[in-house]
């Protein structure tokens, strides 16, 4: 059985629109804290944009595990 993790940061854009970053295959033992700094450089540098201007607020983060098996 194969299994794959991605890392889910929420952020809200300056027009209040949700906005979700997937990062594939984060490290083991991520926190909360880690993703709140990335959130964070994300944020604070202007470095991503949503549907009405730069994403702008950290709006928490979630790890989803995949299970494939095949068949």
């Amino acid at each position: 059985m194969k299994s794959t993790k991605t890392l889910r940061i929420d952020f809200v854009d300056e027009g209040g629109n949700p906005y979700n970053l997937a990062i594939l295959n984060p490290k083991e033992e991520v926190t909360k804290e880690d993703a709140k700094n990335v959130g964070d450089i994300i944020t604070n540098n202007n470095l991503i944009n949503g549907k009405q201007g730069f994403v702008k607020t950290f709006n928490g983060a979630s790890i989803i595990t995949r299970s494939e098996k095949e068949l």
